[in-house]
C-alpha cells in the first residue's frame, strides 16, 4: 500500500513540473495589429482618440493626415532599423534614433494642440502616459520573469 501512496506522489509531483509556465496570454493586440494594413491601423487609432477625447467631425478630418503621416514616419524607422538586421545599436545610435523621435513626437503634439482643446490635449497627455506604464511594468514582468531561473535562490 505504501508503495502505491509514493507511487501515485510520485506521479503527480512529476506532472506537475512537467507543466510549462507561460504567461498568461491578455489578447492578441500585436498579432492583430501586425495583421492590419497601415490605413486600418490608423483608423483605429483614430476611434480610439475619438472615443476617448469625445471629438468632433471636424477635429476627425484634420487629424486624420496627422495620424497618417506619424504612422508613416515611425514605419520608415521601423523599416530602417530592421534593415541594419540584428546589429546591436551603440548608445550614441540609440541616442540619436530616440532624440529623432522625439523631435516628430514633438512636432506632431504641437500640430495636435492647435486642433484639440486644452482638455482634449490634457487628456491625450494622461492616456499617453498611462499606456507608457502600461508597457514599462509589462517590459519590466517580462524580463523578470526570464531571468527568473538564472537567480540564485535565497
Amino acid at each position: 500500500m505504501k508503495k502505491l501512496i509514493i507511487a501515485a506522489l510520485l506521479v503527480i509531483g512529476i506532472s506537475s513540473f512537467a507543466q510549462e509556465t507561460q504567461p498568461e496570454k491578455k489578447s492578441n493586440k500585436g498579432q492583430q495589429r501586425e495583421k492590419m494594413s497601415p490605413e486600418q491601423r490608423n483608423q483605429v487609432s483614430l476611434d480610439r482618440m475619438t472615443t476617448e477625447l469625445k471629438l468632433d467631425a471636424n477635429q476627425q478630418e484634420q487629424i486624420k493626415p496627422i495620424i497618417a503621416e506619424q504612422s508613416a514616419q515611425l514605419q520608415a524607422m521601423r523599416d530602417q532599423r530592421m534593415a541594419s538586421n540584428a546589429k546591436e545599436l551603440t548608445s550614441e545610435e540609440r541616442k540619436a534614433l530616440m532624440l529623432k523621435r522625439n523631435e516628430e513626437k514633438t512636432a506632431t503634439d504641437t500640430k495636435l494642440k492647435a486642433i484639440l482643446t486644452p482638455e482634449q490635449f490634457k487628456k491625450m497627455k494622461e492616456n499617453e502616459a498611462a499606456n507608457r506604464e502600461k508597457m514599462r511594468e509589462a517590459r519590466e514582468s517580462r524580463q523578470s520573469g526570464e531571468g527568473r531561473g538564472n537567480q540564485p535562490q535565497e
